[in-house]
């Protein structure tokens, strides 16, 4: 049998805890007692923490997430909305972590809130705008310059 037909290891809570340090053990713990399993799998919690996600970040996105469960209890989980967007973007996983922290700071320091939903078409039109067309940026410099040139409406 060649490495192509082996199966994938089943990745868990436990394996993200060995694998990252126990220290996660308290953020995976919070994250599913705060979201329920309609606005939040298991499945979508380990794709969120097993790559590039910090500690800070991951509860940074179970509070958005929190958030936009209570504003919109039907409908598209707003994990999933995330995730459509990330896997449309030509940014990867971390790189719209450190977005999505970076304007969420930007915003407690102006003393605002934003929805979810907002932010996230905030952040895809920070990726689509003219700026970002003929050099490739980093997405976080996008961002700030987008927010220090145009600030936010929403």
């Amino acid at each position: 049998m060649n490495q192509n037909n082996l199966p994938k290891p089943i990745i868990t809570f436990e394996s993200i805890i060995a694998d990252k340090g126990e220290e996660w053990r308290a953020t995976l713990d919070y994250a599913r007692t705060t979201i329920p399993q309609k606005f939040m799998s298991d499945k979508n919690l380990i794709r969120l923490t097993k790559g590039a996600a910090t500690i800070p970040q991951t509860e940074l996105m179970v509070k958005l997430l929190f958030q936009d469960s209570k504003e919109r209890p039907v409908g598209v989980p707003g994990i999933e909305l995330f995730f459509r967007v990330v896997d449309h973007s030509n940014f990867n996983l971390g790189s719209w972590l450190t977005a999505i922290t970076y304007f969420y700071e930007w915003l407690a320091k102006e003393n605002r809130t934003t929805t979810l939903s907002k932010m996230l078409g905030y952040l895809q039109c920070c990726e689509d705008s003219p700026e970002n067309k003929d050099i490739e940026h980093v997405f976080l410099d996008l961002v700030a310059d987008m927010i220090r040139e145009h600030g936010f409406v929403g």
